[in-house]
């Protein structure tokens, strides 16, 4: 009986960590924001708001929670190396409304679509608030990570890497995850819904290298297509010893990287030349842009709405 009690847990375990989430979005949303580094939430109500930063072994964050209605889904918003910014940590507590809030703010910030921490919903629909947002993690798959801006505190210096982190993913690892994740895509005249697995591994120690000749830049940062080698690559010393040393680390020949304004990401792949390497770290979303064309082309190629998951990487930190 005991062993029975702990197969059924196991399985139980293994449906939960493998359920499908079904997300709907506005077509005018997916437009508005599939090629912007940020999103800004005007109307931001606070629920609940950590105390303090978590520590650098843990991740360095403060997570704080809440709704807008432009988003119109529950939102976390996470300020990285949150230690550095006491002020913001006393900013988003001085206005959180306990799950009652009263009053509302200006947040930016990366967005972020990912569903990480879906926990017991498998439907997120924008729209008026359904999910219950009971304290500073609740179930959501839309985060404002890493917050740019709250109020008039300007946070973009936060985003570099978090020194005596010690949970860093290895490249391989996650790009394995990321690359198998299954997508299904349906789409009416004003919406979109994807429907695809949970998913974790945040903060990636992985390399690129820039293979875009034009980049392209937009008012909150910038994007650039380059290739994606494992956490054990080695720079080479000669172009030449490129393919031979590395051949076995290349993860991705093409993924496109996001480079949020004013980081020290922004400004490293703004002087780089194409054919370069950078080690950085990243976290991943959802590529609403390639979402958008295969829904847009899905009239002559109706398995462009089966393929797996696009996702692009956030580029929040450079490992020197």
């Amino acid at each position: 009986m005991k062993k029975l009690i702990v197969l059924f847990l196991a399985v139980c375990a293994c449906l939960y960590l493998s359920a499908q989430v079904r997300i709907t979005l506005k077509k005018t949303f997916v437009e508005s924001i599939k090629n912007k580094v940020t999103v800004s939430a005007e109307s931001f109500e606070v629920y609940f708001s950590g105390n303090k930063a978590h520590s650098a072994a843990e991740d360095g964050d403060l997570h704080f929670s809440g709704y807008d209605k432009k988003i119109g889904m529950p939102i976390v918003a996470e300020i990285m190396n949150a230690k550095e910014v006491p002020d913001a940590i006393a900013f988003a507590k001085d206005h959180q409304g306990e799950g009652k809030p009263d009053t509302k703010v200006k947040v930016s910030g990366v967005w972020r679509l990912w569903c990480e921490h879906p926990n017991e919903f498998d439907v997120f629909k924008q729209g008026p608030l359904t999910v219950p947002i009971v304290n500073t993690n609740p179930a959501h798959i839309f985060e404002i990570h890493p917050v740019t801006k709250i109020g008039n505190i300007e946070l973009a210096q936060t985003l570099h890497e978090i020194d005596g982190y010690t949970k860093i993913k290895d490249a391989e690892k996650a790009f394995s995850k990321y690359n198998n994740l299954p997508c299904r895509i349906k789409s009416t005249a004003t919406t979109i819904t994807i429907v695809t697995n949970q998913i974790g591994y945040n903060y990636v120690d992985f390399w690129i290298k820039l293979i875009d000749e034009h980049p392209l830049t937009v008012s909150d940062g910038k994007f650039a297509f380059c290739a994606v080698y494992g956490s054990d690559f080695t720079e080479p010393t000669d172009e030449d010893d490129d393919e031979d040393i590395n051949a076995d680390l290349l993860i991705a020949h093409k993924m496109r990287m996001v480079f949020p304004k004013g980081s020290e990401a922004f400004d490293k792949i703004g002087n780089m030349q194409v054919g370069k390497y950078l080690h950085v770290v990243g976290i991943p979303r959802i590529n609403l842009a390639l979402i958008s064309w295969r829904v847009s082309h899905a009239a002559t190629n109706p398995e462009l709405l089966s393929w797996n998951l696009p996702i692009e990487m956030i580029v929040v930190g450079i490992i020197d």
